[in-house]
């Protein structure tokens, strides 16, 4: 059982227990704690994975994967933010380290939980989680379905997080009422990720204009800026959000109002393309681009090069390239890949 030290997982363990699995906890330590330019609680949440899983009455071990999360996942977390791209580590940790790294160290005939918010059926197809607001296929479009015929989603069932949250409490689980982590570990709760990408990349600060070129302020790095989010440059009496960033010349494109249309696109290319079950023969899909979206109707084609085209039925928000496009067909997540190419809005 991947364990996080968080109330998923906790009680996913300790469902599964219940259901008379020989279950052991594992905690991955993906951040080396040491590093003091990242800020992480692994110490404490691994104390936490320890404390429940001697309430559970079951074994915990710890093993260290930060040597394969850098190589394989922050390195390139990295390379992309200074390439302009907007990369989802998560993504790239749950495929090469946790459904890869960590479940080749199992025995075969081992079974991997995790406390994802998803369903799996024997054949390898990967679905949502019945919470619609909780769902995390998004976050495994990229697992292979041989990893997860080997996996179990206690928790896929669940119509809502407080039936996890209460169920945490009656089997007298001590992180029944701990803070869900949102974001990246490495990065803390309380840091802003500009911040704390700035120490890792050197990109001087540069012009701000908007659509037209005239200028509106100065940026602090292009790395910091993400399509469609707030630039917090003050310029007039508009909220200037970002549109585009020029790395050749080092500028950021911001437009004023946060549903300008410049801010919406009518598709995107996607390279680097993976089907969890292999490729489908269905042109017709519900798409994702980012976690929390609202699933967008959707049409799919291969292009001559090999990567995918995908064309909304409507203009689609902040659109961004690196990151990933997922689909769906109803509720089995078929795949998805990078985005490399945005599609202007159809006029």
């Amino acid at each position: 059982m991947a364990m996080s030290g968080g109330v998923d997982s906790s009680v996913a363990a300790a469902l599964l227990h219940k259901q008379g699995y020989q279950v052991e906890g594992i905690y991955m330590r993906n951040w080396d704690t040491a590093d003091e330019r990242g800020v992480c609680t692994s110490t404490e949440d691994w104390k936490d994975v320890q404390q429940v899983c001697a309430t559970i009455g079951i074994k915990c071990r710890q093993i260290d994967f930060v040597k394969q999360y850098w190589q394989d996942v922050f390195s390139q977390t990295l390379e992309d933010y200074e390439a302009g791209l907007t990369p989802n580590p998560d993504i790239q940790c749950n495929r090469s380290i946790k459904f890869g790294a960590l479940l080749d160290q199992l025995p075969q005939d081992t079974l991997l939980a995790t406390g994802h918010y998803c369903r799996q059926q024997a054949d390898g197809r990967l679905l949502r989680g019945l919470d619609p607001t909780k769902d995390q296929s998004y976050y495994l479009s990229t697992v292979p379905s041989q990893a997860l015929q080997r996996t179990i989603f206690p928790l896929g069932e669940f119509t809502s997080k407080s039936q996890v949250k209460l169920l945490a409490a009656q089997l007298g689980l001590h992180v029944a009422q701990k803070k869900e982590s949102m974001g990246i570990c490495f990065v803390g709760q309380k840091r802003r990720f500009a911040d704390f990408l700035a120490q890792y990349i050197d990109q001087p600060p540069g012009p701000a204009v908007d659509l037209e070129g005239k200028p509106i302020g100065q940026h602090k790095g292009l790395f910091g800026y993400t399509i469609g989010q707030s630039s917090h440059i003050h310029h007039g009496p508009h909220r200037w959000f970002v549109a585009q960033k020029d790395m050749k010349t080092n500028t950021l494109i911001c437009v004023p109002g946060s549903t300008h249309p410049a801010l919406f696109h009518q598709g995107c290319i996607a390279r680097n393309w993976v089907w969890i079950n292999g490729p489908q023969p269905i042109e017709r899909v519900d798409c994702q681009v980012r976690y929390r979206q609202a699933a967008a109707k959707a049409s799919l084609t291969l292009e001559d090069d090999g990567r995918y085209k995908i064309m909304f039925d409507e203009p689609v928000r902040a659109m961004a390239q690196g990151q990933q496009v997922v689909v769906w067909d109803k509720d089995w997540c078929l795949g998805g890949g990078v985005i490399e190419d945005i599609l202007p809005a159809l006029s």
